[in-house]
């Protein structure tokens, strides 16, 4: 699960932080309660901060890999 770091720790503005926290916020509901290392959480956060569209196409791909991992299961 990612966690958005705590506002004021970073040269970022109110709206940056409302847009990326909606950005995890979509990353986190695809990924539940996945536990990430440090390195792969920053890189998430660090995607967080680009267009919504590449976090919805993100989002996308591991529902998709999810979705086909589940199926060779059955």
């Amino acid at each position: 699960m990612i966690k958005q770091p705590a506002y004021g720790s970073r040269n970022v503005n109110d709206s940056y932080y409302k847009f990326e926290a909606r950005m995890i916020e979509k990353m986190n509901a695809v990924m539940g309660d996945v536990e990430l290392t440090k390195a792969e959480e920053k890189t998430l956060i660090w995607l967080a901060g680009w267009e919504e569209s590449t976090v919805d196409h993100l989002v996308s791909v591991i529902e998709k890999v999810a979705r086909k991992r589940a199926e060779d299961l059955v």
